[in-house]
């Protein structure tokens, strides 16, 4: 039987028309038309004999058959392509882009200054950043890796642990000198509750007390994605709020905040570096991988 003779700019397309689920985004990003990017998939069709991508009035979608090729042609593919970055790394400094994302509380205070001096010992390295608390498609954004606080869902990514943070309930002292005190958790569902959707998605606030864990039901009166918004509203008297302690730190230490309930344990927010599987097989991407384990492990053991 003959092999097929695939055009390696068909597969891109059908690995950018997969990614984005777009036939239009997938030619803003090769810089084509719409046209010829659904030329190239069906060719890539007719050449397999095989239906890869489902059009819908949702979007596009893969079929079954075109998963499970799309999984394994990527990651042949990303070998082939670190292997040729990789034969251009030994010759030369480490060069070429990478694409990083993170939240941006935890980005402006920790993450900026070991990107910066990452820049200044790697200068021929090209650092695309951008930091959002919107949960963001690595594959789809085109990142080379992200920093993500709390718990992973997607078991496909390559994960590194950096660190972890304890988590605090918080209130101004002008808020609590004009409320009922808060004793136990359950005086909480008496008080104006603020709510991050970025650390935990359900309304529930899980907390230990004497070798017991303990869920606790709350209705908050604002939720955001934002910690910063959050904060500011907690140090303006809003109401009560549980957060990471990096994230309370610089108002704790200034008064702006206090802590309540410390005798309560509200648990850690995990810390972790991810990269789409295959990413971190070239050598700036490693570089910039171990530079930032090493940096927080020291920092924050």
């Amino acid at each position: 039987m003959e092999h097929a003779r695939l055009d390696f700019d068909d597969l891109q397309a059908f690995f950018l028309v997969a990614e984005t689920g777009s036939f239009a985004r997938a030619a803003q990003r090769m810089e084509s038309s719409k046209s010829i990017i659904s030329r190239r998939v069906a060719r890539l069709e007719a050449t397999l004999v095989t239906k890869l991508l489902q059009r819908t009035a949702r979007g596009t979608h893969l079929t079954e058959a075109g998963a499970s090729y799309y999984e394994q042609a990527r990651q042949a593919i990303t070998q082939l392509e670190c292997a040729a970055e990789n034969l251009i790394e030994t010759t030369a400094d480490l060069a070429g882009p990478i694409r990083f994302t993170g939240p941006v509380s935890f980005g402006y205070h920790y993450l900026a200054p070991v990107l910066a001096a990452f820049a200044q010992q790697y200068p021929r390295i090209e650092l695309d950043i951008e930091f959002s608390d919107e949960t963001t498609d690595l594959i789809g954004g085109g990142f080379d890796m992200a920093v993500r606080v709390g718990e992973l869902g997607d078991s496909s990514l390559t994960v590194r642990r950096l660190c972890h943070s304890g988590r605090v309930v918080v209130a101004s002292p002008d808020y609590l000198a004009s409320h009922p005190p808060i004793v136990t958790p359950a005086d909480l569902n008496q008080h104006v509750l603020l709510h991050y959707n970025g650390s935990q998605t359900q309304d529930l606030w899980r907390y230990s007390y004497q070798g017991e864990t303990h869920s606790l039901k709350i209705k908050p009166h604002m939720r955001s994605n934002s910690a910063a918004m959050l904060m500011s509203a907690v140090k303006a008297g809003v109401g009560v709020m549980v957060m990471p302690v990096y994230i309370t730190d610089a108002a704790l230490q200034s008064g702006e905040v206090q802590v309540v309930l410390p005798d309560y344990d509200w648990g850690v927010a995990e810390i972790s570096l991810i990269l789409p599987q295959g990413r971190n097989a070239t050598k700036r991407v490693r570089s910039l991988v171990d530079f930032l384990v090493q940096k927080f492990h020291k920092k924050f053991g």
